[in-house]
C-alpha cells in the first residue's frame, strides 16, 4: 500500500502546486460608432495584472466581432486588450465558475477635431530653489456625433518645447470614465520643438497632464509657449505669492497670502498663437516642507510612487505636483469665508479623499499587494479624513 500512496501523491503534486488553467473567457466587440461594421479580426491580448504586466494569451475576433479563450488562469487578476484601427480599448476580466464574459465597445477613427473642444487649460508653476517646476493639465471633450475616437499618427496632443528645459518632460493621460492616470511617453517632434502623444482622445473628457522641469537663475526666467489647440480660458497658479508674473493679457485674479499662492487669468488663445511670460523674484518653496494647510484642507504635496510602480503603465505613475492642482481647486471651485464656506470644503475635500482611499484599496487589491508605499499613501489619508469627519462632527 505504502508504494501506491507514495505514487499517487508524486503523481497529483504537479496539479497542486501548478494549478490547471481552465479559463473561458467569451465576449464580442460592439462598434459603437455604426453598429453595421463588424469588428472582425481584431488583434486581443490577454494581459495578467501585476508585476510586469505580461501578456499571457492572443488571439482575435471571428466574422461575427465575437471571441472565445481558453486556458486562463481564473484565479489571477486579468485584463483584455483589444486593438481597433490604430487605438486600445480594455476591459477587466472577471471569473465566476472559470468563466468570464467581455463586452468591449469601439469606435470608428477619425482626424479631424470637429467637435472636439479644449474644455479646459491650467498651467502652475513653482519655484523650488534655483529651478521652476510648471504642471500643465488640458482637458479634451469628445463630443462627435456619431462617437468616434480622435487618432493622428503625428500626435493627438501636443505641446511646446520650452526654453532651456532640463529634462524629458513627464506625462500623464486620464481616459474618459477613468479616475486611474496612466504614464505616457512624451515623444520629441522630428524638429525639436515640441513633444507630443500617441493617446487617443476617446468619446467624452480626456485629460493630459504635462510636468516639466525649468531653469530659474538670477531669480528669472522667459516662458514662451506655442498653442496648438484653441483655448477659452487660461488658469495659471504660481507659487510663491511673491514670484512675479506678467505677460500679454495677464491679470491676476487671487492671492492668497495663507497659502502662498497666486492666481492669474488670460485667454481666449488661438491655436498657432505663441504667448510670453515673464517671471521674476520670488522667495523658493523647500521642496520636503509641506505647506500649512487651513482646519479641514489637506496642504498642498509633492508625493512621488516607487519606481517599479511608477514603470508600470496601467499603474498611476508619478503623482505630477498634485499641489498645484489644489491650487487651481482651491482658488476656483471653493468660496471664500464663513462657516458655510469652511464646511463646504471640507465637505469636498472629504468626498475627494474618500474617492482616493477606493481608488488606492483597488490598487492594492488587484494590481500592488502589500506595496508599502500604497498602504503608507491609504494610511496618510485616511488620517485626514479623521481630521475632517471630527471638525464636520463637531460643527
Amino acid at each position: 500500500m505504502k508504494p501506491t500512496i507514495l505514487i499517487l501523491i508524486l503523481f497529483l503534486a504537479p496539479a497542486a502546486v501548478f494549478p490547471q488553467q481552465n479559463g473561458v473567457l467569451e465576449g464580442r466587440l460592439i462598434n459603437l460608432t455604426d453598429a453595421s461594421i463588424t469588428p472582425r479580426g481584431v488583434e486581443l491580448e490577454v494581459i495578467e495584472l501585476g508585476a510586469g504586466m505580461s501578456i499571457i494569451k492572443s488571439a482575435a475576433t471571428d466574422e461575427r466581432g465575437g471571441f472565445r479563450i481558453t486556458g486562463l488562469p481564473a484565479d489571477r487578476k486579468l485584463m483584455l486588450r483589444a486593438t481597433y484601427k490604430g487605438s486600445n480599448y480594455h476591459s477587466q476580466v472577471a471569473f465566476s465558475g472559470g468563466k468570464a464574459n467581455v463586452e468591449i465597445g469601439v469606435y470608428e477613427p477619425t482626424e479631424s477635431m470637429k467637435d472636439i473642444e479644449v474644455q479646459s487649460v491650467q498651467i502652475a508653476f513653482q519655484l523650488i530653489g534655483d529651478q521652476l517646476k510648471s504642471l500643465e493639465t488640458v482637458t479634451f471633450n469628445n463630443k462627435a456625433k456619431p462617437p468616434r475616437t480622435f487618432f493622428k499618427p503625428e500626435g493627438t496632443f501636443r505641446v511646446s518645447k520650452p526654453p532651456g528645459i532640463l529634462e524629458p518632460p513627464q506625462m500623464r493621460v486620464t481616459a474618459p470614465g477613468s479616475s486611474m492616470p496612466l504614464v505616457q511617453s512624451a515623444l520629441e517632434s522630428a524638429d525639436g520643438k515640441s513633444y507630443y502623444s500617441l493617446y487617443p482622445i476617446r468619446p467624452g473628457a480626456t485629460t493630459f497632464e504635462v510636468q516639466q522641469l525649468l531653469p530659474y537663475a538670477n531669480k528669472a526666467y522667459t516662458y514662451v509657449k506655442k498653442f496648438y489647440h484653441d483655448a477659452g480660458s487660461l488658469s495659471i497658479g504660481v507659487i510663491p505669492q511673491d514670484m512675479n508674473l506678467s505677460g500679454k493679457g495677464l491679470s491676476k485674479a487671487e492671492t492668497n497670502s495663507q497659502r502662498n499662492f497666486s492666481v492669474y487669468a488670460g485667454g481666449p488663445v488661438k491655436a498657432g498663437e505663441e504667448v510670453v511670460w515673464n517671471f521674476s523674484g520670488g522667495t523658493p518653496v523647500p521642496a520636503a516642507v509641506p505647506q500649512e494647510a487651513p482646519a479641514g484642507e489637506p496642504a498642498p504635496e509633492v508625493t512621488s510612487m516607487p519606481n517599479e510602480v511608477g514603470r508600470n503603465a496601467l499603474i498611476i505613475g508619478p503623482l505630477l505636483l498634485m499641489g498645484f492642482v489644489l491650487v487651481l481647486w482651491y482658488a476656483f471651485n471653493h468660496p471664500r469665508g464663513g462657516a458655510y464656506g469652511v464646511d463646504s470644503r471640507a465637505r469636498k475635500s472629504r468626498d475627494q479623499l474618500l474617492d482616493e482611499i477606493a481608488e488606492l484599496d483597488h490598487r492594492i487589491e488587484t494590481q500592488q499587494p502589500g506595496e508599502p508605499e500604497l498602504l503608507k499613501q491609504r494610511e496618510e489619508r485616511k488620517r485626514k479624513l479623521r481630521r475632517i469627519s471630527m471638525m464636520l462632527k463637531s460643527r
